[in-house]
């Protein structure tokens, strides 16, 4: 390969080889290669995107080179599939970034507003999480009156703050449960000797004869609102090894939230960014 063959893409200047291995690792991947018309739709774009052909990868376009569409009779105002499509797409290339593809030194995004695929380096410390917001963790309600379940409680609430400092590139703050209970989200900043704070997690456990439920729920303690909430069912048994699955499968499928919430985030950003300078 001489000089005049190697080609760089985005901001990024990535090269063209590393861009082709992005889309053929998605492409190869349990997302992608089990839907054949996802795949067709990605591999279409990104081709696109390497020969510069914005013409192709207008709506009309891709609806008769990808979808089939009869020339004659297409119409993007009555057949919405470019539309449904590619928001599907964008949508399983955040969850793929956002769990088996986090490690990927290359991403493919499509902003919003277009349907011409960029492609980004991640940085080698990117985590999807902005580093300057702490992280609030309130300890877990226990609704059961059983000693050994509010013990198994205080313990799940240890093993989580531990996984979240491990794996959230975040200040980790811990509330006293006093301190938790009947705050107002916008007193939270107040609380705690760190500005800054972007998030709090809190939790409960619930137990009957055969299962455990924890429910956790991420508060944006600016807003108050539910950022994110979601339930984990397990047998009901209180060992430490239980402890550390549990904890270890809330911490991942928070990471998942984070990072989709920051690509989404990117992409707003992205094409706002592409929106001044027109």
């Amino acid at each position: 390969m001489t000089d005049n063959d190697i080609r760089y893409f985005g901001r990024d200047l990535i090269e063209l080889i590393d861009v082709k291995s992005a889309r053929d690792v998605l492409l190869s991947s349990d997302m992608f290669k089990h839907s054949p018309r996802m795949s067709r739709l990605l591999n279409y774009l990104v081709e696109q995107a390497i020969v510069e052909s914005v013409r192709d990868t207008s709506e009309y376009a891709i609806g008769i080179s990808v979808f089939d569409r009869d020339p004659c009779s297409y119409s993007t105002g009555e057949d919405p599939v470019v539309r449904v499509q590619v928001g599907r797409l964008r949508a399983k290339l955040r969850n793929y970034y956002a769990t088996f593809g986090r490690n990927a030194k290359v991403r493919i995004v499509i902003p919003l507003g277009c349907y011409m695929p960029t492609f980004q380096r991640q940085s080698a410390n990117a985590t999807g999480v902005a580093p300057s917001h702490a992280f609030c963790i309130c300890p877990f309600k226990c609704l059961s009156s059983q000693t050994r379940w509010e013990c198994f409680t205080e313990g799940l609430h240890e093993e989580l703050t531990h996984h979240l400092y491990k794996k959230l590139d975040r200040k980790i703050i811990v509330e006293s449960a006093a301190t938790c209970a009947g705050i107002h989200p916008a007193q939270s900043l107040d609380s705690v000797p760190c500005n800054g704070i972007g998030h709090r997690l809190e939790g409960s456990v619930h137990v009957d004869a055969e299962r455990i439920r924890t429910s956790v729920r991420l508060i944006d303690v600016t807003t108050g609102y539910v950022a994110w909430s979601e339930q984990f069912n397990r047998a009901a048994y209180t060992a430490i090894a239980h402890q550390q699955e549990l904890a270890s499968s809330i911490c991942y499928a928070l990471q998942g939230f984070l990072a989709m919430h920051a690509s989404i985030l990117s992409e707003h950003s992205a094409y706002n960014s592409g929106t001044a300078l027109l």
